[in-house]
């Protein structure tokens, strides 16, 4: 039989190609055994973490979105059960949360000095938002965003 080069690197390929695979499936029975083939350790031991755990997350009549930890400014006692640890109904993306649901929460646009704890939100602004009786997020154009506690250094140069 005649065959062509490509023909013959073809036959070569697919030949390679089944014995490393047969060679992998042999060993597969031993991939539970934990540095078999290596005596060294391994330096870092990588964490699985999912969005949700950094995350607080919102639910609300079959419904549920993220927002970033310590985004949440102001949570009055009545409605602390809209916050849970697991998702529960469908996700939802935040702006169509937010669409649906501004009833009962407001959403407060901070600098990104007080997201980072170097500027303080004004002390009157926190006490006004604590009388809504809503659940208030901080937003940095637009999207929520973590506030940091304020820097105490910075509380300091500023009252020198």
């Amino acid at each position: 039989m005649n065959m062509g080069v490509s023909a013959k690197l073809i036959s070569f390929l697919l030949t390679t190609s089944l014995s490393m695979t047969l060679l992998h499936a042999q060993r597969a029975p031993d991939a539970g055994d934990k540095n078999k083939f290596s005596p060294i350790k391994p330096m870092v031991e990588v964490k699985r973490s999912s969005l949700y755990d950094n995350s607080h997350i919102i639910v609300h009549q079959g419904a549920h979105t993220i927002v970033p930890k310590k985004s949440i400014l102001v949570l009055p006692p009545t409605l602390k059960g809209r916050i849970s640890d697991k998702p529960k109904g469908k996700f939802v993306l935040w702006p169509e949360f937010k669409r649906n649901n501004q009833q009962w929460f407001w959403t407060f646009e901070v600098t990104l000095d007080q997201a980072r704890g170097l500027k303080a939100i004004p002390e009157q602004k926190t006490k006004d938002l604590e009388k809504l009786n809503r659940i208030v997020i901080a937003l940095y154009r637009g999207n929520p965003i973590s506030v940091l506690p304020l820097k105490i250094e910075t509380a300091e140069r500023s009252g020198q």
